[in-house]
Order: structure tokens, then sequence, then C-alpha cells
């Protein structure tokens, strides 16, 4: 299996009649605001906010010797500290030869202003897993 790309985004949706998909407010920084007086020497903060990483995969021969395949999600925070760590199980269905993952994230924590990755990674069968993808969010927090 091969990975060709991967986004960050805040939605997407997919044409039924012809399978097409649309993407939609593709992220790469997020600005907040944080009022000083309401969080004081905070560890974490979830992010009320709802978003997407989606990937595109080819699907060769050799993945068709497996049921399924697993695709990994890790949100690092700059430290290098794993924040969020999701796994999606996908079954392996004979003649796709493409393969599009929708990860919604229901919620983003952060620990401090930086630059933040989405590590995107696979697993085939029995194999080790593979990281394929780091997807840079830079994340500036404002104090007021």
């Amino acid at each position: 299996m091969k990975h060709i790309w991967s986004i960050i985004c805040e939605n997407s949706s997919v044409d039924s009649d012809n399978n097409l998909m649309s993407i939609f407010n593709c992220l790469e920084e997020l600005q907040l605001v944080l009022d000083k007086t309401k969080i004081e020497n905070f560890e974490t903060i979830k992010l009320p906010i709802t978003l997407q990483v989606i990937s595109n995969l080819l699907i060769d021969k050799e993945i068709l010797k497996f049921t399924s395949f697993d695709i990994k999600i890790e949100f690092v925070d700059p430290t290098g500290k794993v924040l969020l760590n999701i796994v999606n199980k996908i079954p392996v269905k004979s003649g796709i030869k493409r393969y599009r993952n929708r990860m919604n994230i229901q919620g983003l924590p952060i620990t401090k202003s930086g630059t933040y990755y989405f590590l995107v990674s696979k697993k085939e069968g029995g194999h080790k897993i593979e990281k394929v993808a780091e997807l840079p969010l830079d994340i500036n927090i404002i104090y007021k």
C-alpha cells in the first residue's frame, strides 16, 4: 500500500453520485486568543474544534493478502508529547485500487504555542507500523 497524500481540514463531503470528494477549510495554522485571568498555568486545554485528517492510499497487490490494515493518527505537541492516538482498522476489499480515509477529530488538546504534528502511520498485516506523513499545524496562543 502506498501513501499518496494527507491533509488537515475542517470538513469534507463525498458526492454519492460520482464519488468525488470536496475538502473544505484546509488548516495550517490556528490563532487562539485566551483570557489569561481564566486560564492560569494550564497543562492541557481541549479546544472545542472539529476537524478531519484525510489520507489517500493506493492499494497494491501485496495488501490483498491481508483481511485488514490499520491507519493510525497521532497528534504530537511541540515537545514531542503524544496528545491524541487514534487507530482505524480498515477491511481490505478486492477490486479497490484506492482508499480514502477520513478520520474525524472532536476536540483538540493543546499544551502551548508552537508547531504540532499529525503523524499518519499505516500497518499492513504482521508488518511493523510505518509512518507515512507528518502534517504540521502551527498553533499561536495570544493572551489578553
